[in-house]
């Protein structure tokens, strides 16, 4: 199915994104010298990385090479756009929460959901806003990356590496999506078969 090669495409693309802002970020970490960054840096530099990367998304949305995606899945890039910043918010919320227990606060992950809703909500729009005027996607910066994306993919070694990263993106996604469509179908028709509680719990005093 076209939506399964979609999802595993765009799977391999955000692998090798990440890949390559590991390094920018790396080198952008030594031009500071590794001095701590604080929440609003923290969240500045993470909105710049989100919005080149559903910029290079549209890229490849809009036929801009040899695998590209079609105009007329626009719909399911954004459905999968904001499944994939719903899984970054989970997996940062979590690790936070995680350090929070063990009453240390963590360096590495620095996590506000005010934020994090706002710079995926920029995001997504920034998405939106690429539909509307396409001609405010063909930038230098992102037409770098997608040229990199494309050589970085082809290369036969690494390239399968991250074919495999896309093919277990695409089934955790696939089980999300299952997850979610049982979950709202338990709300929706809930279930007759379980254990009828009784009318009184065993140490309940009756008036």
């Amino acid at each position: 199915m076209d939506i399964l090669r979609l999802t595993f495409q765009l799977g391999v693309f955000f692998a090798i994104y990440s890949f390559i802002w590991f390094f920018i970020d790396l080198g952008i970490k030594i031009m500071t010298s590794g001095s701590v960054r604080g929440l609003i840096q923290t969240y500045l530099l993470k909105g710049v990385k989100y919005l080149f990367l559903v910029n290079v998304i549209f890229l490849f949305s809009i036929a801009e090479n040899q695998v590209s995606i079609k105009d007329s899945s626009m719909f399911p890039v954004v459905v999968i756009l904001v499944l994939y910043f719903v899984g970054k918010f989970q997996k940062n919320q979590n690790t936070n929460a995680l350090f929070s227990r063990m009453g240390m606060q963590s360096k590495v992950i620095q996590f506000n959901a005010k934020y994090e809703i706002i710079v995926i909500s920029f995001s997504i729009l920034a998405f939106i806003g690429f539909i509307i005027e396409p001609s405010y996607a063909l930038n230098p910066v992102s037409l770098w990356f997608k040229e990199s994306i494309i050589d970085i993919a082809s290369t036969a070694l690494i390239g399968f590496i991250f074919k495999i990263i896309g093919l277990f993106f695409l089934l955790g996604l696939l089980t999300k999506t299952v997850n979610a469509f049982q979950f709202l179908l338990g709300k929706l028709v809930p279930s007759d078969n379980g254990p009828k509680q009784d009318q009184f719990d065993d140490f309940e005093e009756v008036e």
